[in-house]
C-alpha cells in the first residue's frame, strides 16, 4: 500500500471511529498530497519529502499530534551504522573521482531511508 493510499485508509477509518481530529488532519494531509500531485496520487518518494516538511512544521509549531501521525507514515530511517554496511556490502568508493560522489549513489538505492546528509557524514567517516 503507498503513503498515498494509506492516508486514504486513515480518513475511512477516522470517519468510522468519529475521530474528528485524526479526520481533520489527515484530510490536510491528503489535500497536500493531491495539491502537489496534481490531482494523480504521489509515488511514495515525492509523498515523503511532502511528509517531512509537513512534520517540520508541526514540531515548529509544536504540534505533537500532527508529528506524530506523519511518522506513522514516514519510512523508518537507516542507522549510520546500517548506510555505512550497505556501502562497504555494495560500493567500491575507489570508483568514483571523488568519494562524496558515491552520495547520489547510495541514496537513489536506498531512497528516503536514507538521507543525503547522513549518507554523506557515513562518506566522510569511511574515506578520512
Amino acid at each position: 500500500m503507498t503513503i498515498y493510499e494509506a492516508i486514504k485508509e486513515t480518513i475511512k477509518e477516522a470517519m468510522k471511529a468519529r475521530d474528528q481530529k485524526t479526520l481533520d488532519f489527515a484530510r490536510v494531509v491528503k489535500a497536500e498530497l493531491d495539491r502537489k500531485g496534481d490531482g494523480k496520487p504521489l509515488p511514495d518518494a515525492e509523498a515523503v519529502k511532502v511528509l517531512k516538511a509537513l512534520k517540520e512544521i508541526a514540531l515548529e509549531q509544536g504540534n505533537a499530534f500532527e508529528a506524530e501521525f506523519l511518522d506513522r507514515f514516514l519510512p523508518k530511517e537507516m542507522s549510520e551504522e546500517e548506510i555505512e554496511a550497505w556501502i562497504r556490502e555494495n560500493l567500491d568508493l575507489s570508483q568514483f573521482k571523488t568519494p562524496l560522489a558515491a552520495i547520489g549513489v547510495v541514496t537513489k538505492a536506498l531512497g528516503p531511508r536514507a538521507p543525503g546528509e547522513k549518507v554523506r557524514r557515513v562518506i566522510e567517516r569511511l574515506t578520512s
